[in-house]
This record gives structure tokens, sequence and C-alpha cells, in this order.
């Protein structure tokens, strides 16, 4: 049986969580370029929808490179159950991939829902 592995990396999105951690929006380009061509990691998260106006400028750049060279369907957007808005946010920055962050617990059950 042939196990085959796949690599995601959250860098450009879990890195700006750190403190003291803000990327511009070239390095950011930098950084989705050399995950994606030089150390070939197969899928990259780049940003969680809707959380600034920079950050829209910071995908939108990184997908119009990603469409032009082949690799858009490896750019993906951490996305929220929002009626839609982190979709139309993705949308708008030219991303094509979602992973929906859902949450469970009672209180988001009875009233973010």
């Amino acid at each position: 049986m042939n196990k085959h592995l796949e690599i995601m990396d959250t860098t450009l999105r879990d890195g700006e969580q750190t403190s003291g951690v803000s990327f511009s929006i070239s390095e950011k380009l930098t950084l989705a370029q050399l995950l994606l061509q030089e150390l070939n990691i197969d899928r990259i998260e780049i940003a969680s929808a809707h959380v600034s106006e920079g950050e829209s400028k910071a995908v939108k750049g990184i997908t119009d490179w990603a469409k032009s060279n082949d690799y858009i369907n490896r750019i993906e957007i951490l996305t929220f159950v929002d009626n839609g808005r982190s979709i139309n946010w993705m949308k708008k920055a030219g991303a094509k991939v979602q992973n929906l962050l859902t949450k469970g617990s009672l209180n988001h059950l009875k009233y973010q829902l």
C-alpha cells in the first residue's frame, strides 16, 4: 500500500499571531514563493478571512502571483461560519480554497451560529 504525506504550512497565517511578528506584503509574497517553489510545500494557508484591509491586499498579491504560476489551488484561506462573509472576502481576494473553522461549544451553537 502506497502512502502519501501532504504538508500544509501555516506560517503566513499563524506567524502573524506571534507577538512581535508582522510580515509586510512583499515579505508575505516572498515567503509564499519560497514555500511553494523552493520547498515544494503542498499547501499553504496564508490568512484568516476578513482580518484587515492590509491582509486583503497581501492575499490579493499572493493569489495574483499564484494564478499566473499555476499555484492557485495550493493557496488556502481560513474561513469561518459567518453567513458567507468569509467566502465573499476570500473570493474578492482571489483565493479558491477554504479551510472552514467551525466551533461546537454550547455558546457558539446557541448565540453565534
